[in-house]
């Protein structure tokens, strides 16, 4: 008699964005269609992007510091932790970079004492998850335009500092900000990208950078593996739940499990 109106969902996820970027719910959301889940999004200012979701040419480094700065992210995660979820996911890709693995697990220590217990990762940590995962090897992570290469170089010794095969690392994903990237965009990217590097699998970094789309398309027309900032976030959150089996269409990674 009664309809699902989402308040008994089986898996309830936090997202913590910039304030301009819808990208992370969206891509959520769509991957987690025909499942019984709820996606709660946090919002934190973030000066390079402005209303109506538009970005900066190049982003500058100074705000993405800001974003994770303890008077500001803490009370972020604090505020929506009080929330009853099951994960919390932090879609800022950037951040990751420019602080490297070891400030990041710094970061989420000091972020587990406000969090009440909630799971919590980073879009870098949950990269580096799937990297494991899966065995990947030859990689190549294509950034959104707006990094710049100084940003991209840090993504680089991110990866390269935990072990991890990074063959190139470049702002090579489509101009033009991320409400024009489309699907067709990035897998062109991506064909080029592959072919310049030789890559054996891509790692589409930022969370504004619109992905999920094209996976499959390119997981079976180039033969390679595909990881998407968004893609491995949603992921790693469903760590310990059977909700990772019941995503299709979205790459190999939630086929391994």
């Amino acid at each position: 008699m009664w309809k699902y109106d989402g308040w008994e969902s089986d898996f309830k996820l936090g997202i913590v964005t910039p304030h301009a970027d819808i990208g992370p719910e969206a891509e959520a959301q769509a991957m987690l269609a025909g499942t019984r889940s709820t996606i709660h999004g946090a919002r934190v200012d973030f000066s390079p992007m402005h209303p109506g979701g538009t970005i900066d040419e190049k982003i500058a480094h100074d705000p993405v510091l800001q974003f994770i700065a303890p008077d500001i992210i803490d009370r972020t995660v604090d505020s929506l932790s009080s929330s009853p979820l099951d994960a919390i996911g932090l879609a800022f890709t950037s951040s990751s970079f420019k602080i490297g693995a070891h400030r990041e697990q710094e970061l989420l220590t000091r972020l587990a004492t406000v969090s009440h217990g909630i799971k919590l990762d980073t879009t870098g940590t949950a990269a580096t998850a799937a990297i494991r995962k899966l065995g990947l090897k030859k990689i190549a992570i294509m950034a959104p335009s707006w990094f710049d290469d100084d940003l991209c170089r840090a993504g680089e010794a991110y990866f390269l500092d935990q072990g991890i095969d990074i063959i190139s690392a470049t702002p090579s994903g489509p101009t033009g900000g991320p409400l024009t990237i489309t699907p067709a965009a990035t897998a062109a990217a991506v064909e080029e990208l592959v072919a310049a590097t030789g890559a054996q699998a891509v790692f589409v970094a930022g969370n504004g950078q619109r992905a999920i789309g094209a996976i499959d398309h390119l997981e079976s027309m180039l033969g390679i593996t595909m990881l998407t900032a968004n893609q491995v976030l949603l992921w790693s959150s469903l760590d310990g739940t059977d909700l990772r089996s019941r995503v299709r269409g979205y790459g190999c990674l939630f086929d391994a499990g």
